[in-house]
């Protein structure tokens, strides 16, 4: 077992000690202080607070030193990402490396680690697309510096329930890309942002289907309500319109209900002490071919009316590609920065103190860089 990992997770102050990443970003309506909790990171995705404080981030890497990229539409493999976790007293490490990461020429989009969660004292890794070891699969971390154990193996599944097309061959697709953890059933929920399926995957290694989400196809984020339920992001597909996306409530039979719609690109979600609903945005929005150049995301909060939530206010703009959210039990708000097309080392996860606690109706907070 890993020693960052002490138990099933808790909510907890985390009181990090990482006074030389203190950053103010005086912006906005009023002044908003933000840590940087951790940087230096590869295009960081999923986040999670571990039972002892650690908080860990899941980095899908980058090319590899010196590394050339090939040309035409294809795809380069790289064995650079990587688990990063920060404890309490500031020390920080990563406690994985090596696992698979791509890049993928046409549209420059990255696959490799995509989140992390803890489920009885240990840490698990979920990875995206590849046809490399470890790709698609649910992993288990046994010891820092060793290779991960095979928990589940989402390509495999995908094989094996694939209906051949007219011409008799077989298209896998399958994206792993979030993951809570169920304990009550031993298993975790997962979104494939490939088929619009939310699996249950069992730390038996079986996998089934848990919600079929026809309609809309492209899941991002996972996160479960205060009524229970689970809920996920619909990131809405090319090119992605503005209002495209939609937060959907997964009922235990497998129906769904749209819980929030007019979105845009929704890629993570979470929910506050006081059940509201917070979404960030990876981009704000396109009708080009070419959606994703120099593009920004945004932090939204909507306000529960009647079953589902509504209002979409704005706390926090011009993020560079956030792709996950969390907020732990003394709501304290986390994103992670530079998550995708971004450059080597410029990733970040900020930690927000008192967003939740903020009511009036000024205008957002205008992210603002910290300096190096």
């Amino acid at each position: 077992m890993i020693p960052l990992v002490t138990g099933r997770p808790r909510t907890r102050s985390i009181g990090w000690a990482l006074a030389m990443l203190l950053v103010a970003s005086a912006c906005g309506s009023g002044d908003s202080e933000f840590e940087v909790i951790l940087d230096g990171l590869n295009e960081p995705r999923g986040l999670w607070v571990l039972a002892d404080g650690a908080l860990c981030a899941a980095e899908a890497g980058r090319l590899a030193e010196g590394q050339v990229v090939k040309e035409g539409p294809t795809s380069n493999l790289a064995e650079t990402g990587s688990v990063t976790c920060v404890d309490t007293g500031g020390v920080r490490r990563r406690i994985i490396e090596q696992l698979p990461y791509v890049f993928y020429n046409v549209h420059g989009a990255t696959i490799g680690p995509a989140d992390v969660a803890e489920m009885g004292g240990e840490l698990y890794l979920l990875t995206g697309e590849g046809q490399v070891p470890l790709a698609r699969s649910l992993l288990r971390i046994t010891e820092p510096a060793t290779p991960p154990e095979v928990v589940a193996d989402f390509l495999a599944f995908a094989i094996q329930t694939t209906e051949p097309d007219f011409f008799d061959e077989i298209n896998i697709i399958s994206n792993p890309f979030a993951m809570i953890p169920d304990d009550a059933n031993d298993r975790f929920l997962v979104t494939d942002g490939a088929t619009g399926h939310v699996l249950a995957a069992g730390l038996d290694g079986e996998i089934d289907v848990f919600s079929d989400v026809a309609g809309h196809e492209v899941l991002t984020g996972i996160a479960r309500g205060p009524d229970g339920l689970v809920y996920v992001t619909s990131f809405s597909q090319l090119p992605h319109p503005t209002g495209g996306g939609a937060v959907l409530r997964l009922h235990p039979d497998g129906s769904f209900a749209v819980a929030a719609d007019q979105l845009t690109t929704p890629i993570d979600l979470a929910f506050d002490t006081a059940g509201r609903l917070y979404v960030i945005e990876f981009i704000d929005g396109s009708d080009t071919g070419s959606p994703y150049q120099g593009k920004t995301g945004r932090l939204l909060r909507l306000e529960p009316e009647g079953d589902g939530w509504t209002g979409g206010r704005v706390l926090v703009e011009r993020i560079p590609f956030p792709t996950a959210l969390l907020i732990d039990g003394e709501d304290r708000i986390y994103i992670s920065v530079h998550g995708a097309f971004s450059a080597p080392n410029s990733g970040l996860v900020l930690r927000f103190d008192d967003l939740v606690a903020t009511t009036s109706t000024g205008p957002p907070i205008v992210f603002t860089e910290p300096s190096p």
